[in-house]
């Protein structure tokens, strides 16, 4: 009987489920299958030779395995634990610490999106901007779930900064979109403040005209700082405005001054709501008020409508002196300043460091803020472009001072350790920029603490 007949067979016959096992087995065992081929001696020893190969060559890979896995473990260890002493120094304010130890962190965990991402943070915090916007795109690259939310909050922060609002407010929308219905307070603030000084950067500036039907003109002319200059019938009216950015169209409410309405004229009048729109490339702004309410208009329509356009400058500006120098001079000036107020070393602070080394180390970042501040980003720019290549410099007075940034921003993480030159040209530079603190440091104390090893190492050209 065949297989395939086999249960219509037993059903005719009767056969109960003991007799179908058994004749399964007999099917089983009159199939027309060849007899497996008897091995030799020698073809028996080289399977079994084989075999013990293959298991030696696995136990082989997983001790390796193993190994990797122990070391991958003890690193990411002392990872977590240098990262916890750098949120302990961001927490007391010791920014530029804290921003040592993330990159410590970093070498031991090259592929972590958090570290990234507070080193981002420490910088911000430093007003290093550029520096900020790169390390959260990297955090982003390695991971850009909801679970890296502060990551994108970090990135529109940076963009914020530099004054690139449009890509800012669409880095918000994708966090916050991201987020959902939970929302994110960092982001929704970013957003705002980016369409905020977008919207500023729109309107301010050269003032706004337009002629009413009696043919007076009427002229609007907002300023960075909130105020309002209403010109009409001959006479100024000082006014403030509020920006509303959230909805469609976007809205204003203007508060007259009580100076401008006059001796003897009663209260100012109560403040108006309004909407506008930019068209025809900035070049037209519509402004609409309610004239019978004080609710706030949905459409521009009614007399309380107008189409007001830019005014040409009466004046070309006068370009700024500061300006007018070069960049590198400027440059040059600022480099100084940064090597006089940033030690070549930083402090190796400890755990809990005492009010005196908080506030020196404080001092030093305020220092840092307010000389990027104070020189610009173009200039700032232009001195880490300089700081990661000295020997661009077109004088040897801006490369020497370029290597000497270079040294401080190594020490601090902030660079990578420069590739080795031949050495006679390091010599010669050793020469024309010798270094007093690294000259007088004993060969042991270098070696005292693990980062100064390391940015020792970079400096000198050697490996780290």
């Amino acid at each position: 009987v065949s297989a395939e007949s086999l249960p219509l067979a037993v059903a005719r016959a009767g056969c109960s489920s003991l007799v179908l096992r058994r004749m399964v087995v007999i099917e089983e065992e009159g199939s027309d299958e060849e007899p497996e081929e008897e091995l030799t001696e020698w073809q028996k020893e080289a399977r079994e030779e084989e075999k013990r190969q293959r298991n030696a060559d696995y136990l082989n890979w997983r001790r390796g395995f193993d190994q990797m896995k122990r070391e991958q473990q003890v690193q990411q260890a002392e990872s977590e634990k240098i990262k916890e002493q750098g949120n302990n120094f961001f927490k007391l304010g010791l920014y530029m610490q804290a921003s040592m130890m993330y990159s410590e962190a970093i070498e031991l965990q090259p592929e972590s999106a958090v570290l990234y991402c507070n080193r981002s943070m420490a910088y911000l915090k430093q007003d290093m901007t550029h520096e900020a916007l790169a390390d959260a795109e990297k955090s982003l690259e390695i991971d850009d779930k909801v679970e890296n939310i502060k990551a994108y909050w970090r990135k529109a922060q940076a963009l914020l900064e530099l004054d690139r609002l449009e890509e800012s407010e669409a880095t918000a929308d994708i966090g916050l979109v991201m987020q959902g219905q939970a929302g994110n307070q960092h982001l929704n603030r970013v957003r705002r403040r980016a369409r905020e000084l977008a919207t500023m950067k729109r309107l301010c500036g050269d003032p706004w005209s337009v002629k009413m039907a009696n043919g007076i003109e009427k002229r609007y002319t907002f300023e960075t700082d909130g105020t309002l200059k209403i010109h009409v019938f001959g006479q100024y009216v000082p006014a403030t405005f509020d920006l509303s950015v959230e909805g469609n169209p976007r809205s204003m409410v203007v508060k007259m001054k009580p100076e401008g309405v006059g001796i003897g004229n009663g209260p100012p009048p109560p403040p108006r709501p309004y909407i506008f729109e930019f068209h025809d490339n900035d070049q037209e702004l519509w402004l609409c008020t309610p004239v019978s309410s004080d609710e706030l208009p949905t459409k521009f329509e009614g007399q309380g409508f107008d189409r007001l356009r830019r005014v040409a400058p009466e004046a070309p500006e006068v370009e700024d002196a500061s300006d007018a120098e070069p960049l590198d001079v400027r440059c040059a000036r600022y480099i100084r300043a940064m090597n006089k107020a940033m030690p070549l070393l930083p402090p190796q602070l400890p755990e809990t460091p005492s009010e005196q080394e908080m506030s020196k180390e404080v001092l030093v970042m305020e220092k840092m803020s307010q000389l990027r501040r104070k020189y610009g980003t173009k200039v700032h720019m232009r001195a880490l472009e300089l700081s990661r290549s000295p020997s661009s410099a077109e004088s040897a007075e801006l490369a020497e001072v370029a290597l000497e940034l270079q040294k401080r921003f190594v020490t601090r993480r902030i660079l990578p350790p420069p590739a080795p030159e031949p050495e006679v040209q390091k010599a010669d530079v050793l020469a024309a920029s010798p270094t007093p603190e690294l000259a007088s440091a004993a060969p042991g104390e270098v070696q005292k603490s693990r980062p100064l090893f390391a940015c020792f190492a970079g400096i000198c050209g050697g490996s780290s």
